[in-house]
């Protein structure tokens, strides 16, 4: 229901008109069809700020081309999965995966180390020159229901990669992932973290920064 509509009994918040910078809505495409897309847009089109195709399915789907256009008709940019970067980081296959972006017309790049380990440095630096040719969505976080991020490494990754050109950073957090835990106290909560691997309690990743050890789960002092 609309705030505007004449029926409308409940004060909700308005929402800015797209494009918007906040309240935005960012909706995961696992295989739409373009008929189904008309009808996510008939239904819900002016709550939809951007279009995930999630994982690896721009790079398998029969009408990207359609796909990509018919989203651009409803004025909604598309953006691939961050799973698809991962496999082109893994393969060594930047510039090709440049190229294809381009080729498709891409204007957004989700950039992330959700499945593999990228040098923290390198992923900075990833995301800085793919910001000169598009808008860089960047996540942090992992798929990996036993990777442990202290908190304060949360907030000092997200401000990293939004100085380092993101538009916006998302965190992690689907069902394999942690984002965090919330305790029936109200205490986040992130499990013990390894004072010398602050990514994992169990797996050592190849890239953090050590700091000292969390136990409460509760943020370091920011600036």
């Amino acid at each position: 229901m609309h705030a505007s509509d004449e029926h409308s009994f409940l004060t909700v918040p308005m929402r800015d008109a797209k494009p918007r910078e906040r309240g935005l809505t960012h909706v995961m495409d696992k295989g739409l069809n373009l008929r189904e897309i008309e009808g996510l847009f008939d239904t819900a089109g002016e709550y939809v700020d951007i279009v995930k195709l999630g994982w690896g399915t721009s790079y398998v789907t029969n009408n990207l081309e359609k796909k990509i256009a018919l989203y651009r008709s409803f004025s909604t940019p598309v953006v691939c999965g961050g799973t698809l970067f991962e496999a082109v980081y893994g393969q060594g296959k930047m510039d090709e995966f440049k190229r294809w972006l381009e080729h498709f017309r891409f204007s957004h790049v989700e950039i992330s180390d959700g499945t593999l380990d990228i040098p923290r440095e390198q992923k900075l630096e990833l995301i800085a020159d793919f910001a000169t040719d598009f808008v860089v969505l960047s996540e942090v976080g992992s798929k990996d229901s036993e990777v442990n991020i202290a908190p304060y490494l949360w907030v000092q990754w997200i401000r990293e990669e939004l100085d380092a050109g993101a538009w916006k950073v998302i965190a992690e957090g689907r069902e394999g992932g942690t984002a965090g835990i919330y305790r029936p106290t109200g205490e986040l909560r992130t499990g013990l973290v390894d004072e010398r691997h602050p990514r994992s309690p169990r797996r050592p990743g190849s890239y953090g920064t050590s700091g000292p050890r969390s136990t409460s789960g509760t943020s370091r002092p920011t600036r």
